[in-house]
């Protein structure tokens, strides 16, 4: 009977190793503060925080963000004593300058190891409008693409001659967690009666000169 007690208590024992070994205890994560981060003026990053938990205590690592041919941006932080990280990316740029969806990865790295030990998705935009063509007769309808904006709610355009409101055109509303929206409209949405307008894209219905987010640009219209 002692024997048979003795394999019995070994094996609980070893159960009780395997469970509380690393390799059973769960993978470390990480989540981003935001799903997307805007870079509302161009060459001025965003911040990002990474937090996470599931870590050895005590490892160094870096926080960074891959992109082709390097990082994007790095941060060196220390795994608390309760296995947790918290780190801060204060000036994270987009490569391009287009108001397009570039979908990123957060990673945390072992300093000493090498390893990548989590890994998150998030994306990253620019504020801003881009219009194909960029230059047409009044009347054509050209592809708008916006990003940035406050998703789930409408975009407007508002065109003015000398500080004067000529028109405002609703294009649509803003989704997703970047806020962007792609629809086809007339170059100028209305009858032109002049060459040159400059047009406030924002989410307001009425305008107003400090709305924000908002891009501001100047439209050439040709009569040809």
């Amino acid at each position: 009977m002692k024997t048979k007690h003795a394999s019995l208590l070994g094996v609980a024992l070893c159960s009780a190793a395997l469970l509380c070994s690393p390799a059973a205890l769960a993978a470390p994560t990480i989540a981003t503060s935001r799903a997307c981060y805007v870079q509302q003026v161009i060459a001025k990053g965003v911040t990002i925080e990474v937090t996470g938990s599931g870590f050895t205590p005590g490892e160094l690592v870096f926080a960074q963000i891959p992109a082709p041919g390097g990082l994007l941006d790095f941060v060196e932080a220390t795994v608390s004593a309760q296995g947790t990280i918290s780190a801060t990316l204060p000036n994270v740029i987009p490569t391009g300058i287009e108001p397009t969806i570039e979908h990123e990865r957060m990673q945390i790295k072992g300093v000493l190891s090498g390893a990548i030990l989590a890994e998150a998705p998030f994306e990253l935009t620019n504020l801003g409008v881009a219009m194909h063509p960029s230059v047409a007769r009044p009347d054509r309808k050209v592809a708008y693409r916006f990003a940035g904006f406050t998703p789930g709610q409408p975009i407007y355009g508002h065109y003015l001659h000398h500080g004067h409101v000529a028109l405002t055109h609703r294009f649509g509303r803003a989704e997703g967690p970047c806020g962007t929206l792609s629809a086809r409209a007339r170059f100028f949405p209305g009858r032109s009666s002049f060459s040159t307008y400059d047009v406030q894209f924002d989410d307001s219905k009425g305008f107003r000169a400090g709305s924000a987010p908002k891009v501001t640009t100047k439209l050439t219209i040709f009569h040809f």
